[in-house]
């Protein structure tokens, strides 16, 4: 005979459930390369990057799929960039977010 206690955790769908880093590091070294919303709620997502002039650099609706620091396969420079991020969790609940992200090489 054993016993277990199960925690189950509902998804909130907003900032303290969806992580979005405010810097990555697109430098190969295995740690921090990828520009990618992260969540264990997340059914859908879109995020859009746009540099400063507001050209959209890169675009995703796979919410496995992240930004790697280039456009049209060129790194781009160190800078700040903005993001869009409009994602559906597992409750039907949607969470739009935007913000900056700061590309370091």
């Amino acid at each position: 005979e054993d016993q277990a206690i199960v925690t189950v955790k509902n998804a909130k769908c907003d900032e303290t459930d969806v992580y979005i880093p405010n810097a990555f590091t697109p430098n190969n070294d295995g740690s921090n390369d990828i520009f990618i919303p992260r969540s264990h709620f997340i059914d859908e997502m879109e995020l859009i990057i746009y540099n400063r002039w507001g050209q959209e650099v890169f675009r995703t609706t796979d919410k496995n799929r992240g930004w790697d620091g280039t456009f049209n396969g060129k790194p781009l420079n160190p800078d700040s960039y903005a993001y869009y991020l409009k994602v559906v969790c597992v409750n039907a609940e949607e969470y739009v977010k935007r913000g900056n992200v700061t590309l370091i090489r």
